[in-house]
């Protein structure tokens, strides 16, 4: 719009143009929101064109037309970009493919959709919304992430323990049988230091190979005579080899069976297996070790195969997502101090005094790609603000790679372990919180940010 000459009105014109920015756009803003709309597929390919439309209440509504090439996973495309109205809707479409998925567009929010392609079709089952969900998409249809099977056990109480009773939970199932005396008894004592530090939501399930033996019952008995409180699952020899084939585990013989210990996340999928011996230090409780024979002894003072409750517990908060804070505006923001990708070191409080906008990223995040960019020439552009880029728990060269690939010059700090996004409450990737030049924090987004958003929270923090 050209510059007005009415040089006398400027103080009534700034006036108005406040009033309409702080109360008339937010209103005009409140019903829309945006969807992103990804592509990825097994492999490699090109999709014709075909109309893009989204399902709600109102019934089908086109949203665009796409085509294209598109990558094979965890690389993905991004297909278009739509405004839409704010809600809830249950379907997209591709052409003549309909996928049913839960799609929720909050105001001034940007809610990706993934669909895996193959041969120009939507592949059945592979939609995904939410960035919990195309993260997760995409390591499926990368292959990385297998679903669980269907199987059907039963707990110590008798009660069933199957593909419906473990839906929403994260899992951590270990391969046991109570007459075992070398490696589960070890394994058991890895629950006990677990239990203690386990993530709310996460189910610790011991699962037997012994059928013939380890009837409910048994399971009971067992878990009263050493004091644990978590879960023992059993079933017929059938149900049990079912239940362990995909993990390449055999019913037991004896001592001898495969020690194995699965992760399996609150969507069913299988996300990590360890094998061997858990390294238990020497926390390990009295009742265990006399069920120990000479083998079982040498491998618990050994140390077992180097893994133990730490690595279990770190690959569990990367899995489940850290807690989400009791607060989030007002609070002091955690001190942290994080070597970056070029090698130096900065903390917290090297940055008081500025507005921060931290930035919680990793590279298999598809949002994370799509905003940094944009964060980068926003935040760059503000005087007194500063854009602070957290990787979660990749190495350093793999950030590297994704900021050049980027174009990114800016390096980005390495939360390695995950102990900074956990205190931020970096519940899903990206997560960007909003930091006041006093070292409170002012606001966090979870999910990709709009670029209205991010504006806005610039102008008032630099208020």
């Amino acid at each position: 719009m050209p510059r007005s000459r009415v040089v006398f009105l400027g103080v009534a014109v700034a006036a108005l143009a406040l009033i309409v920015v702080t109360q008339v756009v937010p209103r005009l803003m409140v019903q829309n929101g945006t969807l992103l709309v990804v592509v990825a597929g097994r492999a490699p390919g090109t999709l014709p064109t075909a109309p893009v439309r989204l399902h709600g209440a109102g019934g089908w509504s086109g949203i665009g037309d796409a085509s294209g090439e598109f990558p094979a996973a965890p690389d993905e495309r991004e297909l278009l970009v739509a405004t839409v109205p704010v809600g809830h809707y249950d379907g997209v479409s591709l052409g003549d493919d309909v996928a049913q998925v839960s799609v929720t567009v909050s105001r001034n929010g940007v809610e990706p959709v993934l669909l895996g392609i193959d041969a120009g079709h939507i592949i059945t089952g592979a939609a995904y919304a939410g960035n919990d969900q195309v993260n997760l998409g995409l390591g499926e249809l990368a292959g990385k992430f297998v679903p669980m099977h269907a199987f059907h056990l039963q707990d110590q109480d008798g009660r069933a323990f199957d593909n419906a009773s473990i839906r929403g939970h994260d899992l951590v199932i270990a391969a046991f049988h109570t007459t075992c005396h070398e490696t589960c008894p070890l394994y058991t004592a890895l629950f006990f230091q677990i239990s203690r530090h386990v993530p709310a939501g996460v189910t610790l399930v011991e699962v037997t190979t012994d059928p013939a033996t380890d009837t409910p019952a048994a399971l009971k008995t067992y878990a009263q005579s050493i004091g644990a409180s978590w879960t023992f699952a059993t079933g017929t020899a059938a149900e049990l080899e079912a239940f362990w084939k995909p993990f390449g585990v055999e019913l037991s013989k004896g001592d001898v069976h495969t020690s194995s210990l699965a992760l399996v996340d609150r969507h069913g999928y299988v996300r990590l297996v360890y094998r061997g011996v858990p390294d238990v230090g020497h926390s390990v409780p009295p009742a265990l070790i006399t069920q120990l024979n000479a083998s079982g002894i040498a491998e618990l003072t050994s140390g077992g195969d180097g893994w133990g409750s730490g690595e279990v517990l770190q690959a569990l908060l990367a899995i489940t997502g850290p807690e989400t804070p009791a607060s989030t505006g007002g609070a002091e923001a955690p001190a942290f101090s994080l070597r970056a990708t070029d090698g130096a070191t900065t903390a917290l409080s090297d940055l008081r005094g500025k507005v921060l906008v931290v930035n919680f990223w990793a590279t298999y995040c598809p949002p994370c790609r799509a905003e940094m960019p944009m964060l980068v020439r926003d935040v760059g552009g503000t005087p007194g603000a500063r854009l602070v880029l957290v990787n979660e728990g990749d190495s350093a060269d793999a950030a590297l790679g994704f900021l050049d690939a980027l174009g990114i010059t800016q390096a980005s700090l390495l939360d390695s372990d995950l102990s900074a996004g956990h205190a931020y409450g970096a519940v899903a990737l990206p997560t960007t919180v909003f930091v006041k030049p006093d070292g409170t924090i002012a606001a966090r987004q979870v999910g990709q940010l709009d670029e209205r958003v991010l504006t806005a929270e610039l102008a008032s923090l630099g208020d």
